[in-house]
């Protein structure tokens, strides 16, 4: 007895890796290269005259021939062609993550949305096979009336065979009810796979409604954690600025204080310098008011005293010592002083 082979039971151990054209970038680039193929072609009137209008001008046509051959030497080149896939490859990957990053939730919405679109695609090809099914057992039923309204024709074509035509009649019914026997043997099959069809389907649909659902219940999930997530890096990093602070708003507040000590200093420096320039001003003014508070005390005690003598307008002029005899013009020189 030969040993049974379980190594396909399963599936593989390792996942089937998928190839650059069937991965999003893959599709991004199909796409692109798509509406570069399709942009040449709408121009491609534009690209012959331009092409025609070059090679009118031999100079340009050998800058035309070389650049050519530059172009079949990088297409002939296996290197070149590795370096531009694989730069290729990387630009598609580079833009389709980044179109990941702008909004991974609503790329994951998209997916299911896209799988209840296939789901209610399918529902309408099961109603189609329904119908076709309810089509196909009619047809059959159908068949099996004709068959038995044919075979009694046959009956009574061969009761009256006596009759000119009635055996021809009963072949010809014969043939016809046989012919509708061998429909309906080649129409069962059919109908049975299309049960078996619909069945699968049916098992698929009610699949594919769970799995929908399951799908919806993780992005909810990935939603609501990716929002708390965020929600607490964003409270993180305010946390962290209230230490660390924005730099450009840190410049700012430096710059800030910075001035702000600058102009104090400076003001601070002429308000002392003021000060410095009015304290002998100030002194003297305090001399002169403590000569004239002296100055009062005397004569108040003076006047207390009745020693103080008022300044009389009348009173006789006091005798002046004019010391030596003047010369002759003295008495002129001091008329001036």
């Amino acid at each position: 007895m030969a040993t049974p082979d379980f190594s396909q039971l399963g599936g593989g151990s390792e996942p089937e890796k998928k190839s650059f054209w069937s991965r999003p970038e893959g599709l991004l680039g199909m796409v692109v290269l798509a509406g570069i193929a399709g942009y040449g072609l709408i121009h491609l009137n534009t690209i012959l005259e331009f092409l025609i209008r070059v090679t009118s001008n031999i100079l340009e046509l050998s800058l035309l021939l070389g650049a050519l051959g530059v172009l079949i030497f990088l297409f002939t080149s296996k290197d070149i062609r590795t370096a531009i896939f694989f730069l290729f490859k990387s630009l598609m990957r580079s833009i389709t993550g980044t179109v990941i990053q702008l909004n991974p939730i609503a790329i994951m919405k998209i997916y299911v949305q896209d799988l209840r679109e296939k789901r209610e695609k399918m529902q309408g090809q099961i109603n189609t096979l329904q119908g076709q099914l309810v089509k196909l057992n009619k047809r059959i039923n159908e068949n099996n009336e004709a068959i038995k309204q044919k075979f009694a024709e046959a009956n009574k074509a061969n009761s009256m065979t006596e009759k000119p035509g009635m055996k021809e009649q009963a072949q010809l019914a014969t043939i016809e009810g046989a012919g509708l026997q061998e429909m309906n043997e080649k129409l069962l099959p059919l109908q049975r796979n299309m049960k078996q069809v619909l069945a699968f389907m049916e098992k698929v649909n009610q699949s594919a409604d769970y799995i929908i659902k399951e799908t919806e219940i993780k992005v909810r999930l990935k939603e609501t954690e990716y929002q708390i997530v965020k929600e607490s890096s964003n409270a993180l990093k305010t946390a962290v600025s209230i230490f660390k602070g924005d730099p450009d708003k840190k410049f700012y507040f430096d710059q800030s204080m910075e001035y702000i000590q600058d102009d104090m200093s400076k003001k601070l420096g002429e308000m002392k310098r003021a000060m410095d320039l009015s304290m002998d001003f100030i002194n003297g003014v305090d001399i002169q008011n403590g000569i004239l508070s002296d100055k009062g005390e005397a004569l108040l005690e003076a006047y207390n005293k009745g020693e103080f003598k008022m300044v009389q307008l009348d009173a006789p002029a006091q005798p002046v010592n004019l010391g030596p005899t003047p010369q002759k013009d003295a008495g002129y020189k001091n008329l001036l002083d």
